[in-house]
């Protein structure tokens, strides 16, 4: 808010000694100061920029409070802007995935160390428990990625187990995806849900390239498409808008690309070393002003790009946040990325042993 000047306070005794003959008469200037109603001018002027200025404040609150959107993206705002540190959450061991609620209430992270599992915690950094995975002699537990469907659900992508496990909210376990094709087995990394409820897995079943490929699955578990079989070189995680383009980071080729509905395959950053080319990308997220953020784990940053329009059109890069190093801010070897409904950004910084929080 701008600063407004005070009015000028004029003492008793700087006051002109008006005589009864002067009464009714036009007033004079005071000694040394303006007419009187210019004065009284002057404090309109100021009361009525007052008003204005808290109306404006008032209706920013509003807004606000109606969408739950971050400054950033009123109009007019620098899209470019980069998102500032807020702060940290502890007591997880190695964190590669990351999911949030829309709400933010919920927060959920894939622990790769120590004993492997699913954290949660709520808005404030709070430990909440761990999701109890299902119990299996013959499987071992590795989760890496992991989303929040449309419905809230938690879809959680475990690696070593080959299996896709379903939470509610809450972290209470309700099921296991299971492909109708039960001769169909795969190694999922990144996990996304469509609104219809459809699944689209990257899977990794082997180091083999030619094997690496997106599997895509309705709600019955039918499986209805593949992407990119032979194309990928470990994809990792997973984002799908709202018209069914599936971006992924293609992490061993070094770039980011989409898939449109049909399957077709575009890169939108490749490999490199200039500015705004990426070396190793994992985590990924998109927020509603159309900026794509992509973990580059050997850079120890964050990229953030401008979507382009067509969906196929290459981004422009607008700028990175996020330094090598231990102290608040930086990063050793980040993985995967989350945001919720008001464009909190969240990172896994794995060996910093916490996740990240910033925001705008």
């Amino acid at each position: 808010m701008s600063d407004v000047s005070p009015t000028t306070i004029v003492t008793d005794a700087e006051l002109h000694d008006f005589s009864d003959a002067e009464v009714g008469q036009p007033r004079h200037a005071l000694p040394g100061g303006p007419p009187e109603d210019e004065r009284k001018k002057r404090r309109k002027l100021l009361a009525w920029l007052l008003a204005f200025l808290v109306l404006l404040v008032g209706v920013l609150v509003l807004w606000y409070l109606l969408t739950r959107k971050p400054m950033s993206d009123l109009p007019g705002v620098d899209a470019t802007v980069m998102p500032a540190y807020q702060g940290a959450i502890y007591g997880i061991d190695e964190p590669l995935g990351v999911a949030v609620s829309t709400d933010g209430s919920r927060i959920y992270a894939t622990q790769s160390g120590g004993t492997p599992g699913v954290l949660m915690f709520d808005r404030n950094g709070a430990p909440l428990g761990a999701l109890s995975l299902p119990v299996d002699a013959n499987l071992s537990h590795n989760p890496d990625y992991l989303t929040v469907a449309p419905n809230g659900n938690v879809y959680v992508g475990d690696r070593a187990a080959g299996k896709i496990y379903i939470f509610d909210a809450q972290g209470t376990y309700l099921s296991t995806f299971a492909p109708t094709d039960a001769s169909l087995i795969f190694s999922p990394l990144g996990v996304a849900v469509g609104a219809d409820g459809s699944v689209y897995v990257a899977d990794v079943i082997s180091g083999n390239r030619a094997d690496h490929r997106i599997l895509v699955f309705d709600a019955a578990g039918n499986l209805t498409k593949t992407y990119g079989k032979g194309e990928l070189y470990f994809p990792n995680q997973l984002v799908l808008d709202a018209a069914g383009n599936l971006f992924v980071t293609d992490s061993n080729n070094g770039r980011l690309v989409v898939f449109t509905p049909d399957g077709t395959r575009t890169t939108l950053v490749a490999h490199g070393v200039g500015a705004g080319d990426l070396g190793l990308p994992r985590g990924l997220g998109i927020d509603a002003g159309g900026r794509i953020y992509v973990v580059d784990t050997t850079d120890h940053m964050v990229r953030v790009f401008a979507r382009g329009d067509p969906v196929t059109a290459h981004p422009k890069y607008v700028g990175s946040f996020g330094t090598q190093g231990i102290d608040n801010g930086q990063f050793m070897y980040p993985n995967g990325l989350a945001l919720d409904g008001i464009n909190r950004v969240y990172i896994t910084d794995r060996v910093n042993n916490r996740i990240q929080v910033w925001g705008y």
